[in-house]
């Protein structure tokens, strides 16, 4: 046999295994169908689905368009709606044992579905049928074969259950839950409390929107308009979380908006004439008071497990707050937060995306109760108006920044010089690694660093990086990893973080002492090559996928796919949190460590754009981990994405 043959023979062999192992692996069709009926629904509407995770929904109706939007989200995140629903009820241990038993506790303390249910009965008959035509078309997808078809349901025993109208509010109250600061429980009373939350945000694997901003920046010469960036911080999630969606409707404007699965949350978005971007924030905070014992109210929740064991949960609450266990009801430990009344913003929402009830009885909401309302909008003229009471508010001449401190004031420095070094290029400036934080310190820490002369060679190495550092936080930086343990070691030894406008502290003698044991700590840590100490490997961004990671507490056997398909995402480190880019921070961490997930978005004004950026895997997809890139994902253009799958929704006929 010739080599030609042979090795014709064994590139066929090599095909057909390949076809063989796609074949095997792909699983049955979860694809959405060409049509579903739902309940409901006036008129049909067509549901666009696009290669690049972003749906398209044509309604003539508001109702409509929210069936729409319900069935869009079962259909493209039925998972992580699931895990939402069942945390937020408080309902785990019932399906994973009594070792997330703590998640539940936690959440029927908080009582996110009691007040969910109880804000439910208090709304208006309009606001209650929006809510009632979202769940329908949730529940139409949440149903479907194609959605139980599906991996996590296939592998654990788990299978979509039906929602009903007021489930929406009780996971809007989860998002705003998670949104609060979670020091709200750093107190010598609330100590068991504040590991729950810890666990329970763990669990879900979201926090950091403290680092969350949102800018604006108008063109020098004023002929791009006005730009209006959002970046939403996510925690460490592997799962994606808010769903890109346009709705166009005949005679109007589209509408683009960022959209929270589970929930009528739109915390960025764009009617063409108006745009919007809200942070995620809620109020929160533990106070001491006196109550008066006649004023409690006591709520009793059983909790069921997997074995069918039933525990009961007692629930202390007076109108001002909740009361801390372990506290004495003469000088008790009261939570504040919004939650706990029969609130929630849904109509807010709605009305920014113009879905609201077109009815003149019913006046347009005109606050946020739940979140803090903290925000960004730009008119069509380029205008823009800051809402709420951002902790930080950094106007320049052409730029506005709001977000939190302590590096809001760094961020908006870079983006004033962005602003007039070139035009507007938001996907440009939104991942600049310079920190003007870096900036300001270093130069004025450097004079006095002159090593002695019996200084090792490590030590002469880390200098020399140091020195010639620019102040970017790249992945291959070195000089980034000796500046930010430098800075640590010093703040851990004085208790405060050096700042351009507080040098004075920052004496020779303690300034290389400092050195010299952030110097030490590196070399333990990596090793004494100062070429293997790169900022990517000090600051990994890691993303967990929520359930999967917590092996530990689960009693379902998770290892045959947590180890595997679900494993946790190990992504390059980069950026820092005074970066216009965002990153971590060794001097500033976060309560909860790290939070790389993020997703970026930007509008221009009087235009019916939004492009976004964020990381999407699909756990599932064939090679989908050999081939996610290591760089940062690229821009989508949501408007101009095509659509590749149709899936009209009509009306369901009587007795389907």
């Amino acid at each position: 046999m010739s080599r030609r043959v042979s090795a014709g023979l064994a590139l066929v062999l090599a095909l057909t295994g390949t076809l063989l192992l796609w074949w095997v692996f792909r699983g049955p069709s979860t694809a959405p169908p060409a049509q579903q009926s739902i309940e409901g629904l006036a008129q049909a509407v067509s549901v666009g689905w696009t290669d690049h995770h972003t749906t398209v929904l044509d309604a003539s109706r508001s109702a409509d368009a929210l069936s729409a939007l319900g069935y869009a989200h079962g259909m493209q995140r039925p998972w992580t709606v699931t895990v939402w629903r069942r945390t937020a009820l408080g309902t785990l241990a019932a399906t994973f044992g009594e070792g997330v038993l703590p998640i539940d506790r936690h959440a029927r303390r908080l009582g996110l579905a009691h007040h969910a249910r109880r804000t439910y009965e208090q709304l208006p008959a309009p606001t209650r049928r929006r809510l009632q035509a979202y769940t329908r078309g949730l529940n139409a997808a949440l149903q479907s074969a194609e959605v139980r078809r599906r991996t996590p349901f296939a592998a654990l025993p788990i299978a979509p259950q039906r929602w009903e109208p007021w489930h929406p509010l009780a996971i809007e109250r989860l998002w705003a839950w998670v949104s609060t600061d979670p020091s709200v429980f750093d107190t010598r009373d609330s100590t068991a409390l504040q590991a729950a939350d810890r666990r329970f945000r763990r669990w879900l694997h979201l926090h950091g929107q403290a680092r969350s901003i949102a800018w604006a920046a108008q063109a020098p010469a004023d002929t791009a308009g006005t730009v209006l960036f959002a970046r939403h911080v996510l925690g460490r999630t592997a799962d994606p979380v808010l769903q890109e969606l346009e709705l166009r409707r005949p005679g109007a404007s589209p509408v683009l908006v960022a959209s929270i699965p589970g929930t009528l949350l739109f915390p960025t978005g764009t009617t063409g004439t108006r745009a919007w971007a809200y942070l995620l924030d809620s109020p929160a905070r533990v106070t001491q008071a006196s109550v008066d014992s006649s004023a409690i109210h006591r709520r009793h929740e059983r909790i069921a497990t997997a074995s069918g064991d039933e525990h009961l949960l007692t629930v202390r609450q007076v109108d001002a707050g909740l009361l801390l266990p372990g506290t004495t009801a003469d000088s008790t430990r009261l939570l504040r937060w919004p939650g706990l009344r029969a609130h929630t913003d849904v109509a807010r929402w709605i009305d920014l995306a113009t879905l609201r009830v077109d009815s003149a009885s019913v006046p347009a909401p005109t606050q946020f109760h739940l979140f803090g309302g903290n925000g960004l909008t730009v008119d069509a003229q380029g205008t823009w108006t800051v809402h709420g009471q951002p902790p930080v508010v950094e106007e320049r001449n052409g730029t506005v920044l709001i977000g939190h401190p302590p590096w809001s004031q760094y961020q908006a420095d870079v983006l004033d010089a962005q602003r007039r070094t070139g035009p507007l290029s938001p996907a440009h400036w939104s991942q600049h690694d310079s920190s003007a934080w870096a900036g300001a310190v270093l130069p004025n820490a450097l004079p006095d660093l002159a090593p002695p002369s019996d200084t090792a060679p490590v030590l002469d190495d880390a200098l020399s990086y140091l020195r010639n550092w620019d102040h970017v936080y790249e992945r291959a930086s070195i000089g980034a990893v000796v500046f930010e343990q430098w800075m640590q070691t010093y703040q851990s030894a004085i208790g405060r973080r050096l700042s351009a406008t507080n040098p004075a502290y920052f004496a020779g003698p303690r300034r290389r002492r400092a050195l010299r044991r952030a110097v030490d700590t590196l070399t333990q840590r990596y090793g004494r090559d100062v070429r293997r100490w790169r900022w990517e490997r000090m600051a990994p961004g890691r993303r967990s996928f929520p359930v999967w990671s917590a092996d530990s507490l689960v009693s379902v056997d998770l290892s045959p796919f947590a180890t595997t398909r679900y494993a946790p995402l190990d992504r390059p480190g980069r950026g820092h949190a005074s970066t216009l880019a965002g990153g971590p921070s060794r001097v500033a961490p976060l309560p909860l460590g790290a939070a790389p997930t993020h997703w970026d978005g930007w509008i221009r004004s009087g235009r019916p754009t939004l492009t976004v950026r964020r990381l999407r895997v699909d756990p599932s997809a064939f090679f989908s981990r050999s081939l996610l890139p290591q760089s940062p994902p690229t821009s989508v253009s949501v408007p101009d994405v095509p659509i590749t799958r149709t899936t009209n929704l009509v009306p369901a006929r009587t007795g389907d």
